[in-house]
């Protein structure tokens, strides 16, 4: 009996030391739906809650201290969150039916949001680095957006409301911001930053509209406006000696 006891002993001192304060919680109310959730680390946390049917949700966290929710109310929709790293913060909201979003972090205090509201809209988010954040709104259907961060302190909104609407932000270096709002149907907007401290507006709204923004060195700033219909406009903004950041 005393080494039954000793044995036991052992066995849950191994698991403390191995899930190192682990926690996951997960909540399901409907018919079929599916989370994964994987940790490895210390103070790791996710909650997963699944209102409806056929959700899917993955989530791997590797390190200490990441912090994960992911509410799916509806149908059809999936999420998939990778935290590698320290601190790193992830949320991903979908209120419709077959929404996807994909979230992937690496490194220390990087923040991520998105809201998906509506019907077969998709987000790609990824962040390498220190203290990035992003926000993605997307109201409607089949919106796409993707943002991809890489270095320290670099910031993006984009808010898509309506339908068809596409968007892509690239960031790299140092406190670089974007902000995006596409209001209508068939909008398209690229931005990429690479530099430090430099800045980009883009307001869309109607139809068709097209936006390109490149921001390369210290200090630009970029603000468009499209108001209408079947507009282009094409931005590019260098240091003196044509670029090469």
């Amino acid at each position: 009996m005393k080494k039954l006891v000793l044995c036991a002993f052992a066995l849950m001192l191994a698991t403390i030391g191995f899930a190192q304060f682990n926690d996951s919680d997960v909540l399901q109310v409907g018919i079929l739906n599916a989370s994964d959730v994987n940790q490895i680390g210390w103070i790791n946390d996710s909650d997963v809650f699944q209102l409806g049917i056929l959700n899917d949700s993955e989530v791997d966290q590797m390190g200490i201290d990441n912090k994960s929710l992911v509410v799916q109310i509806g149908g059809g929709n999936e999420a998939d969150v990778l935290q590698m790293g320290w601190l790193n913060d992830s949320f991903v909201f979908q209120l419709g039916v077959t929404n996807a979003a994909a979230v992937g972090q690496v490194g220390w205090f990087n923040d991520s949001d998105v809201v998906q509201l509506g019907y077969d809209n998709g987000a790609l988010i990824l962040q390498g680095g220190i203290a990035n954040d992003s926000y993605a709104l997307q109201l409607g259907g089949d919106n796409g957006v993707m943002v991809v961060q890489g270095g320290m302190i670099n910031t993006s909104t984009s808010i898509q409301l309506g339908h068809y609407n596409l968007g892509f932000v690239g960031q790299l270096g140092f406190a670089n911001d974007s902000d995006v709002w596409q209001i209508g149907w068939g909008n398209a907007q690229w931005t990429e930053q690479f530099g430090v401290i430099n800045d980009s507006d883009v307001l869309q709204v109607g139809l068709y509209n097209f936006s390109y923004v490149h921001q390369e060195g210290l200090g630009h700033m970029s603000n468009v406006v499209q108001l209408g219909a079947g507009n282009t406009s094409v931005v590019t903004q260098y240091d003196m000696g044509g670029g090469g950041f």
